[in-house]
């Protein structure tokens, strides 16, 4: 009968051991880390569009989270195309509000 409670008991053990939940806690911080994010399977654009957000959220200023290129020549003609084709998904992205037309402003 004293093999019969340790076998009880045994089960018991292990059943309560695996019954158990790890309990890991991710705050939602954590979870739109770019780093966090990347490493997750989410592309850079989308780590950088996130961070961005959350910086407009806190009042933070908004810059990219990666210098693509160092040639001011080319940057500033990618920045004109991009200006003036709203849907071209360019590196480095005007964040302004949008309106129907171009002015002055906008430079």
């Amino acid at each position: 009968m004293g093999v019969m409670r340790r076998k009880l008991l045994l089960v018991l053990a292990l059943f309560t051991v695996v019954c158990v939940s790890a309990r890991a806690e991710v705050t939602p911080q954590q979870l739109t880390d770019p780093e966090y994010m990347i490493n997750g399977g989410y592309s850079e654009s989308t780590a950088e569009e996130i961070l961005i957000l959350k910086n407009r959220h806190d009042g933070k200023p908004c810059e990219p989270l990666y210098e693509k290129s160092n040639n001011k020549f080319v940057r500033f003609w990618k920045n004109c195309y991009s200006y003036l084709d709203p849907a071209q998904d360019s590196e480095e992205r005007y964040h302004h509000d949008i309106h129907m037309g171009p002015s002055y402003h906008d430079l």
